[in-house]
């Protein structure tokens, strides 16, 4: 029995043993809740879903992990299961998984460890940020739990490994890309409602406040920022990619109305930093596929320019229409970035951003190597930058990620992460066009786009600390290492059936 595959081991079962579990499982839940605390009681329920969810379905645990971490749940509604820590759905679907790959690499004769170019890097650069974080803690430079609460958002990044090792069929796949664009359509969705409703009654977690910019406040113009953000930009430039290589007009045109929902919810993120960082990612795009592509993408290109061209005059029509006055803002505000004023001071956003480099970058002189570990407060307070609010303390936080992975690892940390990148972003550029399905050719394609995306906003954006933004970048770059095994790209054939 222990050398079947573990996802067939319930399976494989006697019927009338599983019955028999099912009705001890109930038994021992229902006595549970009489003589235990009604939280542990709940925290047993989950801890059972969560592994049968685990052990028979790798790849909606997955999923399980984006929808808690980077879609339109609150963290703070999650349940907490505490075993001597606290740890969310979230936490225990990532550390099922990860031993899940231990106990089939243990008691399964066939199951072997994938390896890829990137395991390397990013055991380095995990590594490198524990090592720094416990030299902290035993300095006392931070407390425990600070610490533990970055290591924690770190740690997201070995979903990587998951991936590879445990999505060896189709299936899997579709289902997990699939679920990955159906989440970046409901957090679209959801982002409509809000704008719709304003900030006066927030239905999603994140910042939902009345835009702001440089000091001009849009009362009834709506910005949100939820933690699917993420799973949003991802998508966006993945669709464009579909979109480039579909022949089919019919399911060109769903794909083209998912890309103009998704675009919209960007719209309302005022996110100058991923706007410029899109359109860099999408003349990238234009330049590298080949010449029918180009072609689709100037169609559906100039579908868009002739919808907006009908739609934006009868908007215009009404001069107090809401529409109208988002357009506006929006224009306004992305003109800011080619406008010589914004990097003269008169940007307050900018300016706070510069004075963090300046003690960030004063700092990393100091700690050139393995940084200041993280959860450690790099500066002083600031006056300018910094407000008494209490329960928060804003000076271990810098909105520059490139820095901020300098601060919590040094220099060797951040040498370890670009080096990642660097080779996730190679072998996409690389395998791309040597792909014959054109979806997942799309799907590596938009993934090596996205994390330029990433490295280009990162420089105002603290994205590789991020809890929403970090599961998504080890699932992103674990999917693309399984499409190239797919197709025998690295001379590591998938397992797969069809």
């Amino acid at each position: 029995m222990l050398r079947q595959p573990a996802s067939r081991i319930i399976a494989s079962s006697h019927i009338f043993v599983q019955i028999l579990a099912a009705c001890g499982a109930g038994l021992l839940l229902g006595i549970s809740t009489v003589i235990l605390p009604q939280f542990f009681s709940l925290g047993i329920l989950i801890s059972i879903c969560s592994a049968y969810v685990v052990l028979k379905r790798p790849e909606v645990a997955l999923l399980g992990i984006l929808v808690t971490t980077s879609s339109i749940v609150f963290e703070d509604y999650l349940p907490v299961v505490s075993v001597g820590i606290s740890l969310h759905i979230p936490d225990i679907l990532l550390l099922g998984l990860l031993g899940l790959i231990a106990v089939r690499w243990m008691v399964e004769t066939q199951f072997k460890l994938v390896r890829t170019p990137l395991d390397g890097w990013l055991l380095l650069f995990y590594g490198v940020m524990l090592l720094s974080a416990l030299i902290a803690v035993l300095q006392s430079s931070v407390e425990v739990e600070p610490a533990r609460r970055a290591i924690r958002v770190v740690s997201y990044y070995l979903s990587f490994f998951v991936v590879t090792n445990l999505i060896r069929e189709y299936r899997q796949l579709k289902l997990l890309l699939n679920g990955l664009l159906g989440l970046a359509i409901l957090v679209a969705a959801a982002m409509f409602g809000q704008f719709l409703l304003g900030d006066s009654v927030q239905i999603l977690p994140g910042r939902v406040e009345s835009l702001n910019t440089q000091g001009v406040a849009y009362e009834d113009i709506t910005r949100i920022l939820p933690p699917g953000v993420s799973i949003l930009i991802v998508s966006f430039i993945t669709l464009l990619c579909v979109m480039a290589f579909e022949k089919r007009r019919p399911a060109g045109l769903a794909f083209f109305i998912q890309f103009s929902l998704l675009a919209s919810a960007i719209l309302v993120t005022f996110l100058r930093s991923y706007w410029t960082a899109l359109i860099v990612a999408t003349l990238v795009l234009f330049w590298i596929v080949e010449s029918s592509a180009r072609r689709r993408l100037l169609g559906w290109s100039l579908i868009a320019v002739a919808s907006t061209a009908v739609i934006i005059p009868l908007l215009y029509g009404y001069s107090d229409s809401r529409v109208n006055r988002l357009l506006n803002a929006s224009f306004e505000r992305f003109t800011t970035v080619i406008d010589s004023s914004t990097y003269s001071g008169q940007d307050g956003s900018l300016n706070w951003r510069m004075i963090e480099n300046q003690h960030a970058l004063s700092t990393i002189i100091s700690n050139p190597l393995i940084g200041i570990g993280m959860g450690v407060n790099y500066r002083p307070w600031d006056p300018r930058i910094d407000v008494i609010i209490e329960g928060r303390d804003f000076r271990a936080f810098i909105h520059n990620g490139h820095l901020k992975i300098m601060l919590d690892s040094g220099l060797i940390g951040y040498i370890c992460l670009m080096g990642l990148s660097f080779i996730f972003m190679k072998r996409g550029f690389k395998y791309w066009h040597s792909i014959p399905d054109d979806r997942l050719k799309a799907i590596v394609l938009g993934f090596t786009l996205s994390h330029l995306v990433i490295l280009i906003a990162a420089f105002v954006n603290s994205t590789f600390t991020q809890w929403n933004w970090v599961p998504v970048i080890g699932m992103m770059m674990g999917i693309n290492e399984v499409v190239y095994r797919m197709f025998d790209l690295d001379g590591n054939k998938l397992e797969r059936t069809f």
